[in-house]
């Protein structure tokens, strides 16, 4: 592959990473603000499940994207055009 391809790939990849770690602070920072409320009900339990939920969903696609970054930029610190 092209090194420019490679480099525009990794700007990608570094882009959607900000944008699900910064989803995860909120999501998770949400759940958390919802855990401390004195008065609770069903909405609230379930705002802090789905709260907590979303934050593992976007950790985990931001560590899927970090591998594949790490992959990226071994590729272009080899300089194997593979």
């Amino acid at each position: 592959m092209d090194t420019s391809y490679l480099r525009e790939k990794a700007n990608c990849l570094r882009n959607e990473m900000n944008h699900l770690w910064t989803g995860t602070f909120i999501t998770c920072g949400g759940a958390i603000g919802f855990s401390v409320l004195q008065e609770k009900n069903m909405w609230i339990y379930a705002f802090i499940v789905a709260g907590f939920f979303l934050a593992s969903v976007f950790l985990n696609a931001y560590m899927a994207r970090r591998i594949e970054l790490f992959k990226i930029l071994n590729k272009l610190n080899n300089g194997e055009d593979k």
